[in-house]
C-alpha cells in the first residue's frame, strides 16, 4: 500500500566501553557485553534486545550500533542477531553522530519513518510498562513534530544524570504521563539534586530518544550543522558504505545528542512512567539492583564472608574472602583486582586512566 505508515526503526547504541567497570570490563569486553542488571545472568546487551524486539516487525530486528571492531564480541552477548541488523559506525564520536547516523539510514527507507534510539546499558522494570512507555513514544513521534525523551521520576538526589523540567501536560494512554520539556537541567550537585527530586517537577532524563527522521534531521540541520552537513552530503548518493563513511566520520565533533541536539530544539515531549531505572554507570550502581545478604553484603562468583558488610563482590577469577571488612568494592578476575571505597565506582576510570599512562596495555 503506497501510503501504508513506515515500521519503526529501533536502534540500540552498543558502542561504550564502560571503564568504571573495570577490570571486569576491558577493551575486548565491554560492559554492554556483562551482567550487571541485578542477579540475571545474560549481558546487557540481551537484555536491552528482548525488551525491545516486540517493538519491530515480525520480520525484523533491532539495529545494534556499534565500531567494526566490537561486533565480534557483541555478537557473542547476542546470539542469533541477524547480520543484517548491524548498523557500523567507524569509531565511537558520542551520541550526537550515532543517532544522527541512524536518522539518516532511517530516512533513507522513508523520511517519516519513526525512529527510537536508547542506550545498551541500563535497567528497566516492569518490563511491561516500559514496552508501553515506547509504544507512546514511537506513536506520539509519528503524528508530531516533537522530539520525545523517556523521563524517569527519580528516586534518590543523584548527581550523575541530567534532568528535565516537566511543563503543559499532554493527553496520555492511562498509565503513562506526557508533557512538555520546559528545559534542562544540567547535572546538578548533591543539594540541588535533593531539590530537583522533591519538587516534583522534575524527571531524570533517560537517553532514550523517540522521533520522525525527517523531524530530527532538520533539527540536527539547524543546530549541528557540522554533524548533519557532512552526513547529508554522503547519504544524497545513497546509503554510504562502510569505507566511505569512515571518510568523513572522524572529522564530525565528539558532542552528546543532549547538549547538541535536545537541549536547543524548538519542541520536546516527554513521556514518563513510575519505572524502577538505573543507568548502571559504575559498581555502586549494579549493586542497586542485587540481592543482598543479612549483612547487606552483595557477593557474586565464589566469596568467603566473615564479620564483613556492606559490600560488594563479584569474584570471576577465583575465590575471594573477607575479614572484618565494610563498604568495599572488591573485583576479581584472572589478571586483576579491585578494592575501592563503596561511592567510589564512578572514579574507577581514574585507575583505567592511569594504566592507560603507564603503557599497561594488557591490562585494558
Amino acid at each position: 500500500m503506497a501510503n501504508a505508515s513506515p515500521p519503526p526503526f529501533v536502534a540500540v547504541l552498543a558502542g561504550g566501553s564502560g571503564t568504571r567497570f573495570w577490570p571486569a570490563g576491558r577493551t575486548a569486553r565491554p560492559k554492554q557485553c556483562l551482567a550487571l542488571d541485578g542477579d540475571d545472568p545474560r549481558p546487557l546487551l540481551a537484555l536491552t534486545l528482548e525488551r525491545v524486539r516486540p517493538l519491530v516487525a515480525a520480520d525484523a530486528a533491532p539495529w545494534i550500533v556499534a565500531p567494526p571492531d566490537l561486533r565480534r564480541v557483541l555478537a557473542s552477548a547476542a546470539p542469533g542477531h541477524p547480520a543484517s541488523a548491524w548498523l557500523a559506525e567507524p569509531a565511537p564520536r558520542n551520541t550526537a553522530a550515532a543517532v544522527a547516523l541512524c536518522a539518516f539510514t532511517a530516512a533513507a527507507a522513508d523520511p517519516r519513518t519513526p525512529v527510537l534510539v536508547l542506550p545498551a546499558d541500563q535497567h528497566v522494570a516492569p518490563v511491561g510498562l516500559y514496552r508501553r512507555a515506547l509504544k507512546a513514544m514511537l506513536a506520539r513521534a509519528r503524528r508530531s513534530d516533537a522530539i520525545l525523551t523517556l523521563g524517569l521520576v527519580p528516586t534518590r538526589p543523584a548527581t550523575g544524570y541530567g534532568y528535565l523540567r516537566r511543563g503543559e501536560t499532554l493527553p496520555a494512554p492511562k498509565g503513562l504521563a506526557m508533557n512538555v520539556v520546559e528545559r534542562f537541567v544540567e547535572k546538578p550537585d548533591a543539594p540541588k539534586a535533593r531539590r530537583l527530586m522533591r519538587d516534583g517537577k522534575h524527571l531524570w532524563n533517560g537517553g532514550t530518544f523517540a522521533f520522525r527522521a525527517d523531524v530530527f534531521l532538520a533539527s540536527l540541520a539547524r543546530h549541528l550543522p557540522e554533524v548533519h552537513d557532512p552526513l547529508a552530503a554522503l547519504f544524497a548518493r545513497g546509503v554510504p558504505t562502510a569505507r566511505r563513511l569512515a571518510t568523513v566520520w572522524h572529522q564530525l565533533p565528539s558532542i552528546s545528542v543532549d547538549y547538541g541536539v535536545m537541549e536547543r530544539t524548538e519542541r520536546v515531549e516527554v513521556v514518563s512512567a513510575p519505572l524502577t531505572w538505573d543507568d548502571l554507570g559504575s559498581w555502586d550502581a549494579a549493586a542497586r539492583g542485587r540481592q543482598a545478604d543479612a549483612a547487606g553484603n552483595c557477593l557474586r562468583g565464589d566469596v568467603v564472608a566473615v564479620d564483613a558488610r556492606d559490600c560488594v563482590v563479584d569474584a570471576e577469577g577465583g575465590t575471594v574472602a573477607l575479614l572484618g571488612v565494610e563498604d568495599l568494592i572488591v573485583v576479581r578476575t584472572g589478571d586483576a583486582v579491585l578494592v575501592a571505597r563503596r561511592g567510589r565506582g564512578e572514579d574507577v576510570r581514574e585507575i583505567v586512566a592511569r594504566l592507560k599512562a603507564e603503557g599497561r596495555s594488557e591490562l585494558l
